[in-house]
């Protein structure tokens, strides 16, 4: 009997490590209702160019793509980076950008209009953290974040 019982936890030991080793699925953070428009305007920000705010007004008139209200649009950033921002289609207002710029060669992002994960594959132009605050060589890795509260919250890194 008492071997029956290691076995059981081993075997739940096992299953329970194996769960937190999945990746996070869209699945897991929908979001209930897609706003449907008319988004608004951009809203003018401080420090900006008619080039950055032509690029919202684009990104604006296209459909939410992202956790419900918002629209994703990449930006160069200069030198090679991309950038991307988070525009409210419901506000105008830029909701956040990225914590980080990207390779433009080798930026690649998963998301969709109902749910508030996004998937991040690439290599970041600055020093990154990992999910204790440990410094992170430059390398091709896999970020998966949620965006709760106007804010991106890290969930997993994996490496490419």
């Amino acid at each position: 009997m008492k071997g029956l019982s290691i076995l059981l936890g081993c075997i739940l030991a096992g299953a329970t490590s194996l769960s937190f080793a999945a990746e996070p699925s869209f699945t897991d953070f929908t979001i209930t209702e897609v706003f449907a428009g008319p988004n608004h305007a951009p809203v003018p920000q401080e420090n900006s160019n008619q080039w950055m705010d032509e690029a919202r007004a684009q990104a604006l008139a296209g459909k939410v793509n992202f956790a419900g209200h918002y629209v994703l649009h990449r930006v160069g950033c200069g030198g090679g980076t991309m950038c991307v921002e988070v525009l409210d289609a419901k506000t105008g207002e830029v909701a956040k950008g990225l914590p980080n710029a990207y390779d433009g060669n080798l930026l690649t992002l998963s998301y969709q209009p109902d749910s508030n994960l996004i998937i991040v594959s690439g290599i970041t132009a600055d020093t990154e953290k990992d999910l204790k605050g440990k410094r992170l060589k430059n390398r091709d890795r896999t970020r998966y974040y949620e965006f709760v509260n106007n804010e991106f919250r890290l969930l997993k890194i994996t490496d490419a």
